[in-house]
């Protein structure tokens, strides 16, 4: 297990090293993986593998999801906004199997309802076309999930949800990202030990930045922190502490 995990992570080392933003950023360590367990959890390994070719999302930014879902109330739902091909959601699924998992995302030839050229510059229109809600929902067959197409919130106006207590928000853009973090915070959606894992924080992503920053303000005891590389941790109001190591 251990030569598994080992192998993983020189593996993606060398994806660090060797991309084009190495030259910009170096690497100067690699990570010590001495006791790292999560690369060693034969689920998290297995998960990442049967997720590879639907997400976008790197081995580090798959760890944070898993470790911080494992942290929320065990009886609160999931929740991912924007899905794309819908490997983050079944990464969650994967994580805690038992739990309701809700996946929103517009599936359209547009991607995004609203862009700012200024906050939102580094995307574009249609970026994340081309996944219909039906591939994305053949991925949870027989698992306790939902699939909402539409622009979030205004696509659940009309739905029936269950109370959320971990949400990963992916929606790339300054609009999108400020009424979703409002509608889940203000709306009284989120229950017990409840977090945010929100993508494309300080990211060279101004908008979500920028959403960020006004949420935490509006929304008295919000409390937001960076997570490598390139998520922030959402902490609302409802939460308790930490559970108590077993």
């Amino acid at each position: 297990m251990r030569r598994l995990a080992l192998s993983a992570l020189k593996y993606l080392c060398r994806k660090l090293e060797f991309s084009g933003a190495a030259a910009a950023y170096p690497i100067v360590r690699p990570i010590d993986v001495v006791g790292l367990e999560i690369l060693a959890d034969p689920q998290f390994q297995a998960s990442c593998r049967s997720i590879a070719k639907a997400t976008l999302l790197d081995t580090p930014r798959l760890a944070n999801l898993w470790s911080l879902c494992r942290l929320t109330d065990p009886a609160g739902a999931m929740l991912e906004v924007g899905t794309h091909r819908g490997g983050g959601a079944l990464h969650l699924s994967n994580c805690c199997p038992g739990r309701q998992i809700v996946v929103c995302d517009p599936f359209d030839r547009d991607s995004f309802e609203r862009l700012d050229p200024k906050l939102d510059g580094i995307f574009h229109l249609g970026q994340f076309s081309g996944v219909s809600a039906e591939s994305v929902a053949a991925l949870f067959k027989g698992r306790p999930a939902r699939i909402v197409s539409g622009y979030f919130p205004k696509s659940v106006e009309s739905e029936s949800l269950p109370r959320f207590s971990f949400v990963h928000l992916d929606v790339d853009v300054y609009a999108a990202t400020r009424d979703s973090l409002r509608y889940l915070l203000s709306e009284q959606r989120l229950c017990g030990n409840s977090l945010i894992v929100l993508d494309d924080y300080r990211r060279k992503a101004a908008g979500v930045d920028r959403a960020v920053a006004e949420i935490v303000s509006e929304i008295e005891g919000t409390l937001a922190f960076p997570l490598f590389p390139g998520q922030a941790l959402v902490v609302p109001k409802t939460w308790k502490g930490f559970p108590a190591a077993g």
